[in-house]
């Protein structure tokens, strides 16, 4: 069989699967919202599977290297997560805490347990989009940095506005 009779045999349907597959995999690693990752994620796995389909010899062979690449994204997510210690997400939820603790008024024991369940979700969320520890805690960074940046915002408005007219929840007092 010479290599043009094997893709002439290959779906279309096929080959958008495999993108589908590898986009999934590599939109892990994205951060969720940015319209412009999702179009890079796009444009790369679309390009990976046009580059092994060129270049493979057979059927097999293409789709041997696709799941191979697979396998790939799949061992590169998960392996720095083994090094990371539950003590040191915790307390990466501890200081998210007290950034919200600081800049969200609450209430009571009650109030406080919603930010502490806030400040978990945010890690956990962080945690599964990140691609690396360092892109783990530069995200945290962010994201601590977002939250002060907002009550600055906040803090900056002159003192008659109102809570309804500066959009806080805390507002500034009459």
């Amino acid at each position: 069989m010479d290599t043009h009779d094997w893709r002439a045999q290959l779906l279309p349907l096929i080959r958008q699967t495999n993108v589908n597959e590898i986009m999934t995999k590599l939109k892990i690693h994205q951060s969720h919202g940015d319209d412009d990752e999702s179009l890079d994620v796009q444009k790369i796995s679309k390009s990976f599977e046009q580059k092994t389909y060129a270049g493979a010899l057979s059927q097999e062979d293409y789709l041997q290297k696709i799941s191979s690449m697979m396998r790939l994204i799949d061992c590169c997510r998960c392996r720095w997560r083994a090094q990371l210690q539950p003590a040191s997400r915790q307390r990466i939820v501890n200081k998210i805490l007290e950034t919200l603790r600081r800049h969200i008024p609450y209430s009571g024991q009650e109030g406080l347990d919603e930010l502490r369940q806030i400040a978990a979700r945010f890690e956990e969320k962080i945690y599964y989009s990140a691609t690396s520890q360092a892109d783990y805690l530069r995200k945290t960074s962010l994201k601590m940095l977002t939250i002060n940046g907002q009550n600055t915002v906040a803090n900056s408005m002159p003192s008659n506005f109102g809570p309804s007219e500066t959009g806080s929840a805390s507002g500034a007092q009459v």
